[in-house]
């Protein structure tokens, strides 16, 4: 379970963004933590079958690079693709609900760190989880 701190941070992470959002319904949240937690135990479940499989095999093979790569990829869409969903949402509703032209203009600039933060994210898990040499 060690390997997968940095999994558990992110999830962290997007459930304290749907937790928090007083624009999404309770039952809302409730079906977005819900499919989280079977993307979290699917994703954990395959990816230590794939690294079992590959257990003790000296030098690791290309097979294993190539199918935790591509399982890390996937797994990477369930999660941040429907992630990207949610934050916009949440901005639209947002940008909507102020009425300040000023307001708006520091949500429209809110957007620049909170891209760079979700594209670090994206890339983090990427990189720490299929990463290939």
């Amino acid at each position: 379970m060690e390997q997968y701190t940095g999994f558990f941070i992110t999830l962290l992470l997007i459930f304290i963004i749907v937790v928090f959002s007083k624009y999404i319904y309770w039952w809302v949240k409730s079906l977005i933590v819900t499919y989280y937690i079977v993307v979290s135990y699917y994703f954990i479940t395959v990816k230590n079958r794939i690294d079992k499989e590959f257990e003790g095999v000296l030098p690791v093979p290309d097979a294993y690079w190539d199918q935790n790569s591509g399982w890390v990829d996937t797994i990477t869409n369930y999660l941040f693709l429907p992630l990207a969903a949610i934050l916009i949402f949440i901005y639209f509703k947002w940008f909507t609900k102020v009425q300040s032209k000023k307001a708006k203009i520091l949500i429209l600039i809110s957007l620049i760190p909170s891209a760079f933060l979700f594209m670090f994210f994206l890339f983090l898990f990427s990189f720490a989880y299929g990463y290939r040499p």
